[in-house]
This record gives C-alpha cells, sequence and structure tokens, in this order.
C-alpha cells in the first residue's frame, strides 16, 4: 500500500509515562479526516487495549518521524475515532507548550496538561454526540479466528449498518472485537459525525477548516502590539490604568488575559472590569469546582469571552485573539508552579506574548529585581504611576529602645501610635513575621545577621550542636561568638511569634477586642475581615495573612520585626523584605510604624524615604559581584527518598553529572523540608541558561531509572532556594 496519499497524526498518549515526550504515529481513515486537526482528542489502539490521547500534528504518512527515521504506512494502525471534532487548544498554544517542556525539562505531556483543565483529559467526552458503531470490513476473508470472533462476524453481517459497539461492550465480546480490528476484519465507524468525504484531503497540521472552536486569525501575523511594560505603581492606580488598558484593546477586537497571583484578587478585579455596557468577563482559576472550571472552559473555546481573569493556570486560556496580557503583583512568589511543569507565569506571559503577538504588562508595587532589571536594560517599557499621597511612615530603632531598658516586642512609639488611632476611631494591624522563618543570630548591638562565608545568605543556629549550616552550599561551623562586625557578644535569636505579640497587645489594650490571624487561624479570615471592616473589630495581630485579598483598610499599620525577612537562607531575602515592607505599609490608610534593629539596612532605607531606586540599584551590584540572577541562571536539584543516605547517594550522583557539564555546583545539603521523606539539594549557576539546563538535564538522567526507591526533581530558575 503507498502511503503517499494517506495522512497520518501523531498522538500524544495522555495516560503514558513511558512515552511522555513521543507522540506515536497512527494512520487517519478517510472516514476521519475530515474530523483530524491539531488539538483534537482521538481513540487510538494501544497494543491490546484503547488509548485516549491528543492530536499534535497531521501530515503525509511517507514523511519522516522525529527520530528522522522513515515512515513506514503499511506498519501503521489506524485512527479508532475521533469523539469530539472540537479542538481542545490550538497549533499557538501547543508551540507555547513545547518551550514550557523545554524551559523547564518537564515532559511535552506535562506541558499539555497545562492547556487542558485535567478532567476533560481524564474523562470519555461528555459532548453529545452519534453513537459508534463497529462495521464488518467487506474484504476481509475470515480465517484464522476463534467461534467468539467468527459469531461476532456473523452478526455483524447480518446487520448492513453495523452493531453498537456499546452494545458488543456489554455483551462481552469487546475482546473479540479487539481481535478483530487487529485483524483489520472490522472497523469503528463514528455514525452521523464521521459518515461523510470519506474521500477527502486531510487537513493540514493546524488548519482546523472552519469549524467553530479556535479560528484561525489571518491577521494576527500582522499584528505588532506594543512594547511590552512593566506597570509601577499602587495597587488602585494599577487598577485604573488596566481597567483602561482592557476597555481599549477589547473596543479594538481583542481578547486580554488578566492574571493575578490569588483567587480573591482575580474576582476583584473580573468585578470591576463588569459592567451593563463592558467587555465579556470570565474567570478561570483553581477553586471553580470541576463542572464550572469545564463550562467556563468550553465558553473560552467558543471564543465566548473578551477577557479572562485568573490566577497563573489562565495563561494558557484557549483564547484566539488575545492582545494583551496583564500579570499583576508579577514578584509574587505564588506565580512559580509548584510541580511539573515548574514554570514561571512571568516567563510564560512573555513567552504567549511573542507567539501570539501581544502586549505583556508585569504590574507591581514593588516589582522583582528581574522585571526592574530589564526596565533599566530597555527591555521593557516603564510605566511608573504617580503616588498619591501614601502613609507617613516611621522606622524605629529598635537599639534605642533597648538600650533605654525598654526589651518589650512593641516599641514606645508603636505603643503611642496604637492608642492615638484606637481613641480617635481608626482601625490598627499588627504584622508579626515570625512563622515561617528560620532562627537566625543576630547581633543586639548592631543589627548584623551571620551568613555564610559562601554565599552570603544567612545561616540557620542549631541549638543544640552550637552550629551554623548553610542550605545552600552545606558548609558548617562552629556558631561565632562574637558579633564579625562590631565584635559585640550580644548575639541572640531573632524575631518573636504572633502568639507572643498576641499576649503582648491584649495586656496593652485590654478593653479593645483582639484577633489574631496566621495559619492557625487562617480559616476564621471572612469572619476577621467582616467585622474590621464594619468597626465592630479595631484591632488585629497576624502574619503577612492579614494582606490576603487587600480586604483590611486599616489607618495604622505597625510591623513588628521589619528585619525577620533578611533571615531567610536566600539571596533573595533582602527583595523579599522590601517587597513584604512595601505590601504592608502601602495598606496602612494614614501611617504606619517599622520595629528594627538595623534601621540603616538598604531595605529600611528605601521604605523609610520611599526612594526605591536606590536600593534596586545597590541590590543589582550585589547580585552582580555574587554571581546571582539576574546576571546568573540557576536550577536546583532536589533528590527525594525513603531515607537520607538514599537521597544523599543520588544526590551525589547527580552532582557528579551535573559538575563534568562545566557548571558551578552549590552543595549538596541536607533540605530540612522533607516532611515524610528525606530530600538533598544542590544549586546549579552559570552565566548561560543553556549551560544550566544542559547541566540539569544530566543530572536527571544520572538518577534516572535506578529502583532505590528515590528520584530527582529538577527545577529552573528557584524562586525560593532555602
Amino acid at each position: 500500500m503507498s502511503g503517499g496519499n494517506e495522512a497520518c497524526a501523531q498522538v500524544l498518549l495522555d495516560r503514558a509515562p513511558g512515552i511522555a515526550d513521543r507522540p506515536l504515529t497512527y494512520r487517519v481513515p478517510p472516514a476521519l479526516a475530515h474530523r483530524a486537526a491539531v488539538g483534537v482528542r482521538a481513540l487510538v489502539p494501544l497494543g491490546s487495549r484503547i488509548a485516549s490521547g491528543v492530536i499534535l500534528g497531521l501530515g503525509p504518512c511517507n514523511v519522516p518521524d522525529e527520530d528522522g527515521a522513515p515512515g513506514r504506512p503499511s506498519e501503521l494502525r489506524n485512527l479508532l475515532d475521533i469523539p469530539e471534532p472540537l479542538p481542545l487548544f490550538s497549533p499557538a498554544l501547543l508551540r507555547l507548550a513545547r518551550r514550557v517542556a523545554e524551559e523547564t525539562l518537564s515532559t511535552l505531556l506535562d506541558a499539555v496538561r497545562c492547556l487542558v483543565p485535567p478532567e476533560l483529559l481524564r474523562r470519555p467526552p461528555t459532548t453529545p454526540r452519534a453513537e459508534r458503531r463497529v462495521v464488518r470490513v467487506p474484504e476481509y476473508a475470515p480465517r484464522g479466528v476463534g467461534r467468539r470472533q467468527r459469531a461476532v462476524l456473523e452478526r455483524l453481517a447480518a446487520a448492513p449498518g453495523g452493531v453498537s459497539l456499546g452494545d458488543l461492550l456489554r455483551a462481552g465480546d469487546g475482546p473479540a472485537v479487539r481481535r478483530l480490528m487487529r485483524l483489520g476484519a472490522v472497523r469503528i465507524d463514528a455514525g452521523a459525525h464521521g459518515a461523510a468525504d470519506s474521500g477527502g484531503e486531510p487537513p493540514e497540521s493546524g488548519a482546523h477548516n472552519g469549524r467553530r472552536g479556535i479560528p484561525r486569525d489571518p491577521a494576527q501575523v500582522a499584528v505588532v502590539p506594543p512594547p511590552s511594560a512593566l506597570l509601577w505603581g499602587a495597587p488602585a492606580a494599577r487598577i485604573r490604568w488596566i481597567t483602561d488598558a482592557v476597555h481599549r484593546t477589547v473596543a479594538r477586537g481583542g481578547q486580554v488575559l488578566v492574571i493575578a497571583p490569588a483567587v480573591e484578587l482575580a474576582e476583584q478585579i473580573a468585578a470591576t472590569l463588569r459592567g451593563p455596557d463592558g467587555p465579556r468577563v470570565a474567570t478561570y482559576h483553581s477553586a471553580l469546582r470541576d463542572t464550572a472550571r469545564r463550562e467556563t472552559w468550553r465558553r473560552l473555546l467558543s471564543q465566548d469571552a473578551d477577557v479572562v481573569c485568573g490566577t497563573r493556570s489562565a495563561l494558557f486560556a484557549p483564547l484566539a485573539r488575545v492582545r494583551l496580557i496583564v500579570v499583576d503583583d508579577e514578584q509574587d512568589p505564588s506565580y512559580k508552579a509548584d510541580r511539573a511543569p515548574r514554570y514561571h507565569a512571568r516567563r510564560v506571559a512573555l513567552e504567549r506574548g511573542e507567539l501570539e503577538p501581544a502586549q505583556v504588562v508585569l504590574g507591581a508595587s514593588a516589582p522583582s529585581v528581574e522585571a526592574y532589571a530589564a526596565a533599566a536594560a530597555k527591555t521593557l517599557r516603564l510605566v511608573r504611576l504617580g503616588a498619591r499621597g501614601g502613609p507617613r511612615i516611621e522606622i524605629v530603632d529598635m537599639r534605642r529602645e533597648h538600650e533605654r531598658g525598654r526589651i518589650g516586642v512593641l516599641s514606645r512609639t508603636l505603643v503611642g501610635a496604637v492608642r492615638r488611632h484606637l481613641r480617635a476611631g481608626g482601625r490598627v494591624a499588627l504584622f508579626v513575621n515570625r512563622v515561617g522563618y528560620a532562627r537566625v543570630l543576630a547581633c543586639g548591638e548592631c543589627g548584623t545577621i551571620i551568613r555564610c562565608r559562601h554565599c552570603l545568605v544567612p545561616v540557620p543556629y542549631d541549638r543544640e550542636t552550637g552550629t551554623v549550616r548553610c542550605r545552600l552550599c552545606g558548609h558548617i561551623e562552629a556558631a561565632p561568638g562574637v558579633c564579625p562586625r562590631c565584635k559585640g557578644v550580644a548575639l541572640r535569636w531573632a524575631g518573636p511569634g504572633t502568639k507572643r505579640v498576641e499576649e503582648v497587645v491584649a495586656k496593652l489594650f485590654p478593653e479593645f477586642r483582639l484577633a489574631r490571624v496566621d495559619r492557625e487561624t487562617a480559616t476564621g479570615f471572612d469572619r476577621v475581615a467582616g467585622e474590621f471592616a464594619a468597626g465592630r473589630l479595631r484591632l488585629v495581630v497576624g502574619t503577612q495573612l492579614l494582606l490576603r485579598g487587600r480586604r483590611l483598610r486599616p489607618s495604622l499599620v505597625g510591623v513588628i520585626d521589619a528585619d525577620a525577612p533578611l533571615y531567610r537562607p536566600d539571596f533573595r531575602a533582602a527583595e523579599r523584605a522590601f517587597q513584604q515592607l512595601s505590601a504592608m505599609t502601602t495598606a496602612a490608610g494614614a501611617e504606619a510604624v517599622v520595629q528594627s534593629r538595623i534601621p540603616d539596612h538598604p531595605v529600611l532605607r528605601a521604605i523609610g524615604t520611599a526612594r526605591p531606586d536606590s536600593w534596586y540599584e545597590e541590590e543589582l551590584r550585589a547580585r552582580r559581584e555574587f554571581g546571582y540572577p539576574p546576571y546568573t541562571h540557576l536550577a536546583r536539584i532536589t533528590a527525594v527518598g525513603p531515607d537520607v543516605a538514599a537521597a544523599a547517594s543520588l544526590a551525589e550522583r547527580a552532582v557528579a553529572a551535573a559538575r563534568s557539564t562545566g557548571v558551578e555546583v552549590l552543595g549538596p545539603a541536607a533540605s530540612p523540608y522533607g516532611a515524610h521523606q528525606a530530600r538533598v539539594h544542590c544549586l546549579l549557576r552559570a552565566g548561560a541558561r543553556d549551560a544550566v539546563r544542559a547541566a540539569a538535564r544530566a543530572a536527571a538522567q544520572a538518577g534516572a531509572g535506578r529502583r532505590t526507591g528515590a528520584r530527582i526533581i529538577v527545577e529552573m530558575d528557584p524562586e525560593e532556594i532555602d
């Protein structure tokens, strides 16, 4: 049989982990040719069973496959059915998925799963369609068949229109039908949907033949969007700017993606954009029930929305005319996916903007260092929104408080400010950073934090052994007895906790109701926010959870220990501290009091003087000097095993493989965050991204296929490295 005029499909199976990167090739029967397209689901034979997958490409059967081998059409098996002709994603989104897989070193299957709600790939299609029928192939001579197969053939011979596949399966004839299909004695017809145009030419890869769903936009290639931008300003000003940009884009016939780091924020933005004369707005995020998410996704697939507001998964929404992509609060760590593919929303937005093409806008009150560097290098256009009379900010030097005999967690300045606001009918929020940070040694005289001499990150202190150990490179040494900066001997643990602060505040202000918001009480946040807004509750103590959804509007914000984020064993500690303090002080309606033992730290100076550019420039100089992003590229390799020995052994093999490629390796070091399994990790670093990716791939391959119960996890561009 000649394959010159035959069409073949590349099908990626959705439950085949061993071949998650390698689509399989199948012939497209003439009866299914008009239904086949990139992105549609297909049923295919796999061994003795029927498997489900999605079509990633179409073309002549005699074209060499991905490995360069010539096609052999006579050896290929046929597609069995295309249950639903509506493409699940467009060729452009498939290109985006391929980029995500390449950049994150994930499987193509993991990346493709980002394009479709997971329950749609797990379940059979639910769209009404004609019943599939089993039809006998007339030219087949029944030789070498068993009694059960012969009985099926006789039943089919008596039914020229075929027999319902469901009826045969219910009668227990499934194995006989599969055997006859392998022999070429029967085929499955898709009823009314598959009966027409048996001799038509198969569609080209990427064409959708005018069907509903994702259309090809002829003007898409010609569109030249404005340059991508960094939108720097307070939340309210950003929302006004984004709203205007969305309305302009929709008025020109474009569609918009607006991405927020949290469901509450996405819903708030959607509510702002909706209106009687506004665009058609859909929300898409993980908080939707499966049914609602499927319905919303199909609505997007039929282009029945102008704007999609959601969390990072909404970046893959199947819109055909995307002309604007907004990633608000682009600096938020939640934009990094914590499972494969471990992509960052900011990078995916820029990739999709290039493919569509569309303008990408990154919004932030305190941008990431990477975004600031891109704006400084003119890669991003900087749009700076003017401030509208922010709160008065006072930095309190806690060293002076201690010198005056004050050893409590609240300074005189903060106590006085709280009393003043409460008496005036104001509302007060006190932020505590203790939860979630390692205990480190800090000098009580100058505020210096003990750091790793190799990596320059803070090192946790182990009281039992009297040692400090770096969580990046694993270096361990005896804890110093004196401060390396001022030679003071007042080294102590730093940072009070939420419960301790709650006790102190309750004693100082017993006449006022007090609420605590942290991980232990997070389920009651909605009640606290409602009572705070109504004025029935005017004093709260909590962690950064108080910022959730920007729902609290205190007149006074007090930061109990502004230094705590600086204690994290991470080169981004100063960046996270600056961003967190910016968010906290911006939340204050009138006044913010910030307590610190190191008020001369660049972060505290920038917060107190409202001059962030000086801090960014200083931070970039430090990143350049010590070899951290954006001037280098990183990958984290984590060995996870049933015990420390298995994880450490696998990590050593991965480290050896990575070092053989010539990149710098920090570690391995044990990670304290393995709940039920041991974790040992290392950090790969190089100036070229391709070099880091190659080293990470070598490390992953070194740990593949070993039956030790341990495995390797690769994360490119880690956001959290402690």
